[in-house]
Order: C-alpha cells, then sequence, then structure tokens
C-alpha cells in the first residue's frame, strides 16, 4: 500500500492540494497521513506556539480529517509541536513512514504575499528524499472554474 503524506496547515491552499491529488488518482489506495507541524517559538518562550490560533488551526485539520475519513479515505492525524522548520519535520516523517510522495500547497497561511513558492515548499523540495507534489491552490480555483456544467441548452 502506499503512503501519502499530506502536509496541512488547514489553509485553503493545503485543501487545495489534497483534491488535486485526490484528482490526479494519487489518493487511491492510499493510507494518507494528515501531517501538522505545530511550530514553537525557540528558547525561554518554547512553550508557546509560534502562530496565536495554533489551538483552532488544529481542530479545523481535526475536522476535515474526520470528514475525509467519511468519505472513505484511508486517512490519519499526525501533529508534531517542533521549534524546527515545519519542512524538515515533514521530510523526517516521509522518511520515517517510507512515503511514496509529500502533497502540499504553495502557498499557506504564512506565505509572503507576491512569493510563487512560499518559503515551506521550496524548503521541502530541497530537503524531502520522495516526490513532493506542490500545488498552486489558483490552478485548482481555475480548473473548477472552467469545467463545463450540466444544464438545458436553449
Amino acid at each position: 500500500m502506499r503512503t501519502v503524506i499530506w502536509a496541512t496547515d488547514g489553509s485553503d491552499g493545503a485543501n487545495a492540494a489534497f483534491a488535486a491529488a485526490a484528482r490526479l488518482g494519487e489518493l487511491e489506495s492510499a493510507h494518507i497521513v494528515a501531517l501538522h507541524v505545530d511550530q514553537r517559538l525557540s528558547g525561554r518562550a518554547a512553550v508557546w506556539p509560534a502562530i496565536a490560533d495554533e489551538e483552532d488551526r488544529r481542530e479545523t485539520i481535526r475536522r476535515r480529517v474526520d470528514a475525509l475519513r467519511l468519505e472513505g479515505y484511508d486517512i490519519e492525524l499526525a501533529v508534531h509541536r517542533s521549534h524546527r522548520e515545519a519542512a524538515d519535520i515533514v521530510a523526517l516523517e516521509a522518511s520515517e513512514r517510507h512515503a511514496d510522495l509529500i502533497v502540499c500547497g504553495t502557498r499557506g497561511l504564512r506565505a509572503l504575499p507576491g512569493a510563487f513558492l512560499g518559503s515551506f515548499t521550496l524548503r521541502l523540495l530541497h530537503v524531502a528524499r520522495c516526490p513532493v507534489l506542490a500545488v498552486r491552490e489558483a490552478a485548482v480555483r481555475v480548473e473548477v472554474e472552467e469545467r463545463p456544467t450540466m444544464g438545458a441548452v436553449a
């Protein structure tokens, strides 16, 4: 059975990446690990999350994973708390699980405006030992909008 790591921060971009991978057939008969990295501040503030709404974000991801499980996906949620770079944690988890593919968005909740690839995705492309499917949210949105609709023609 294939193992696919879905790197998610709960953003629309991460959800678009999942949808694109599903349409490409990459998730058929695969065990999916929805992986979220809860980044922590370093030093004396290491007990605090780097993102203020981390608890809400984890809950959003948990609900999404539960919904995907109800849709029939073989999916589990893994949350790693770390002060290291999220891309390094995702690459390490993929290596430890012998993943066949990592799926991620190109722009998450912390991306810089105007950047084509977020710093997470760029780093992941360099450190991952397996293929990475990085999907632009805008590309998925355009594909959905251009899809023909069924209806009567006058």
